[in-house]
C-alpha cells in the first residue's frame, strides 16, 4: 500500500508549504503526496491552500510547488477546491512535466464538472462519500481512481470501518477495476487495517501517525 502526506506533511501549522513538501521528499516511506488547489487573487493563478486564500496571507503558488515537483519522484493526489479549475490545473501538471504520476481529484459535486469526456491527459478521481451511491458516479463519469473515507470527526471513522468490515473493500476494487484511496488517516493502526484490505493508497496526517506510541508503517 502506497503512502501519501496529507497536504504536503500534514493538516495543521505548515500545510500546503513548500517546507512541507520539502519534508515529504526527505521521508524514504512516502509514494506521494495531496495538496489542495483554489483560484489565487490574482486573476489567472493558482494556490494550493484547503481554504480561500486571503489578502495579505502569504500562499504557496500551484507553479512554485510544481517547479519543486519536478525534481522529485513524489506521486501527486491534487485536490480541486472548487469548479471551473480543473482544465487549468490539468494544464500545468502537463506543462511541468509531472501529469503521467498525477491524479486530478475533487469531491462528486465538484468532480462532476470535470472534463470526463475529453481525452484525459492525467487521471482523474473523485471523492465518494456514500458507498451505496458511489456506483451511479462510477457509471456516469468512469472515474480512473475512486476515493473513500472519513475527517476529523471520530464517528465518520467508526462508521467506515463497520460499513467496509461488512463489506469489501478489495471485492469492490476487483470489481470496478478502480483502484482505491483511503484517508483521512491518523492512526497508525489504520494503516495496517486498509493495507489488510488491499487499499492501493492511503493519505495520512504524518504529525498524527509519528506522534501514535509504538507507531509503524504497513509494509508496502
Amino acid at each position: 500500500m502506497k503512502l501519501f502526506a496529507h497536504r504536503g506533511w500534514s493538516q495543521g501549522a505548515g500545510e500546503n508549504t513548500l517546507e512541507a513538501f520539502a519534508r515529504a521528499a526527505a521521508d524514504p516511506r512516502l509514494s506521494g503526496v495531496e495538496l489542495d488547489v483554489r483560484r489565487g487573487l490574482t486573476v489567472g493563478t493558482l494556490v494550493v491552500t484547503h481554504d480561500p486564500p486571503r489578502a495579505a496571507a502569504p500562499v504557496l503558488l500551484l507553479d512554485d510547488l510544481l517547479a519543486f515537483l519536478a525534481g522529485t519522484d513524489l506521486e501527486l493526489l491534487v485536490e480541486v477546491k472548487e469548479v471551473g479549475i480543473a482544465s487549468a490545473v490539468i494544464e500545468r501538471l502537463v506543462a511541468c512535466g509531472v501529469a503521467e504520476r498525477s491524479v486530478v481529484f475533487a469531491f462528486a459535486g465538484v468532480a462532476r464538472f470535470f472534463p470526463w469526456t475529453r481525452p484525459r491527459r492525467v487521471r482523474l478521481g473523485a471523492i465518494l462519500l456514500y458507498p451505496w451511491t458511489m456506483h451511479r458516479f462510477i457509471d456516469a463519469h468512469d472515474p480512473d481512481v475512486i476515493l473513500l473515507g472519513w475527517d476529523e470527526r471520530p464517528w465518520t471513522r467508526l462508521a467506515f470501518r463497520a460499513w467496509w468490515s461488512v463489506f469489501s473493500l478489495a471485492r469492490m476494487s476487483h470489481r470496478t477495476r478502480k483502484p482505491v484511496v483511503a484517508g483521512i488517516v491518523r492512526r497508525s493502526g489504520d494503516l495496517h487495517w486498509l493495507a489488510a484490505r488491499n487499499v492501493s493508497a492511503a493519505v495520512a496526517d504524518m504529525d498524527f501517525i509519528e506522534d501514535t506510541p509504538g507507531a509503524a508503517m504497513p509494509s508496502s
